[in-house]
């Protein structure tokens, strides 16, 4: 439908995408962000949020993320909604198609699209989700008030679900197979002290029951044999997966599917980065993909400003 050229193309706006845009445009290199949904990534699912610097009593997740908005939208970034379906190696830098028909040419490009939860993995999923099962607490932890429901997985997401359920829900059941949750002690001691929370560890979702909705969970136990528990919803949060298919052939994967790039965050092809979970790190959490996108604009801006002049696109309205 149209074709524009820009300096710097940041895909996705989560955390690290808000962090370049802010950065690019502080840089006075007019960012693009291109972002498929809302603005504010996976973290407008985070009820609340206690361990970013700068809040001392914690601040919700969507008002963070509109903060972030705001601010980069004062030193000049554009937010645009759409999907970049795919990414290519220009003679002059990059060419980005979307879903909308457009062609976004651009000298460098920032990758941040993030990660999502891995799915249920039951034949009875696609059967059931909306109708019992779901992946985010702070969206429908309200249809289950003072109903039993369960919460798969035990990394630091999953226990951040099952306080989010436990403030209306008569029951929260966390299913998850280590011997332990594994995430952040303060947020397990609240997790644990919390009367109507139970801990079913060393266990896997089997399948999923019911007739309109889901009734009942089935799991496999690491002992033999297999557990019932009568349940109203089901709400996953377990291990998360990259969403970097644009840069496959382009880039270094992992056998988990994240891009390796070092903290420089530069992939190794010339004006092209990557910031935030969709990167392979050591900790995932807001503050390092705020890091990353710093970083990566910081590299990005300096990228294109050297291209001025060489052929690279040049902005247009």
């Amino acid at each position: 439908m149209s074709e524009r050229s820009v300096e710097i193309l940041i895909i996705g706006s989560g955390p690290a995408g808000l962090a370049a845009a802010l950065y690019a445009g502080r840089a006075l290199v007019k960012p693009v962000v291109l972002e498929r949904m809302s603005v504010g990534g996976l973290v407008l699912s985070t009820d609340w949020i206690d361990n970013y610097p700068g809040f001392p009593d914690g601040i919700g997740g969507p008002e963070l993320m509109e903060r972030m908005h705001q601010q980069a939208q004062r030193f000049g970034a554009e937010f645009v909604t759409d999907e970049a379906l795919s990414l290519a190696r220009t003679e002059n830098g990059f060419d980005v198609s979307t879903a909308g028909g457009n062609t976004f040419h651009a000298a460098a490009v920032i990758v941040a699209t993030g990660a999502v939860p891995k799915v249920l993995p039951v034949k009875e999923e696609a059967k059931f989700r909306g109708k019992g099962i779901s992946y985010c607490a702070t969206c429908d932890a309200a249809f289950f008030r003072d109903r039993p429901v369960a919460v798969i997985g035990g990394g630091g997401s999953a226990v951040e679900e099952g306080l989010v359920l436990a403030r209306g829900s008569s029951k929260v059941t966390m299913v998850f197979p280590t011997e332990a949750l594994q995430a952040e002690p303060v947020l397990v001691q609240q997790l644990v002290s919390l009367p109507n929370v139970e801990l079913l560890p060393s266990a896997a979702p089997s399948a999923v029951e019911g007739g309109e909705a889901v009734e009942r969970l089935r799991v496999r136990l690491a002992t033999g044999g297999e557990a019932s528990l009568d349940v109203a919803g089901i709400f996953v949060a377990m291990e998360f997966v990259p969403t970097g298919e644009l840069l496959k052939g382009l880039v270094d994967v992992d056998a988990h599917g994240y891009i390796v790039a070092p903290e420089s965050t530069e992939t190794g092809v010339p004006g092209l980065y990557v910031a935030g979970d969709v990167r392979r790190k050591s900790l995932k959490q807001i503050v390092t993909a705020v890091a990353d996108g710093a970083v990566a604009a910081q590299r990005a801006g300096m990228f294109a400003r050297s291209r001025k002049g060489k052929g690279a696109p040049q902005p247009t309205i």
